[in-house]
């Protein structure tokens, strides 16, 4: 392995870290606030509230 490869892999290790520590510090946050699931609006998410989705 070069130099550029153990590079690679070590950015890329502590990349994986890192997602796995914000996974767990969301899923903290989340049970911290009793299981609520964030709420969001159709205009937030860049879509529009047509009233078409009552069953969502």
């Amino acid at each position: 392995m070069n130099r550029n490869d153990a590079v690679f892999y070590e950015q890329y290790e502590a990349h994986l870290k890192a997602q796995e520590e914000q996974r767990a510090a969301a899923s903290a946050s989340v049970a911290a606030a009793g299981g609520v699931s964030p709420v969001f609006t159709f205009s937030e998410l860049g879509m529009d509230d047509s009233g078409e989705f009552h069953n969502f």
